[in-house]
């Protein structure tokens, strides 16, 4: 998801096209193997809230887990069974 400058520098790279949700804009880069996104789904936070809130991997900003767990969770999708089953053992498992 990007806002703001972020979100205008990813107009200049490719079109906006409506996303397969149908909410907001969707910029796809590499082929569609990079998606960016003007918001999120129905229901969920504002662009600035999960920006803001987003957790840092190794330098960059990605969305909560727990919340990506609940996005697929609720929209039940069978494509979705496998990343929830990794999703729930990243989270149960340890931290070192």
């Amino acid at each position: 998801m990007a806002r703001a400058d972020a979100w205008k520098i990813a107009l200049s790279m490719a079109d906006a096209t409506v996303p397969p949700s149908g909410h907001g804009q969707m910029v796809a880069l590499f082929d569609g193997d990079i998606e960016i996104f003007d918001r999120w789904l129905p229901g969920a936070p504002n662009p600035d809230e999960m920006i803001d809130c987003s957790e840092m991997v190794e330098g960059i900003p990605f969305c909560p887990l727990a919340w990506v767990l609940e996005w697929k969770v609720f929209s039940g999708r069978k494509k979705d069974m496998r990343d929830i089953e990794l999703i729930r053992q990243r989270m149960e498992a340890p931290h070192s």
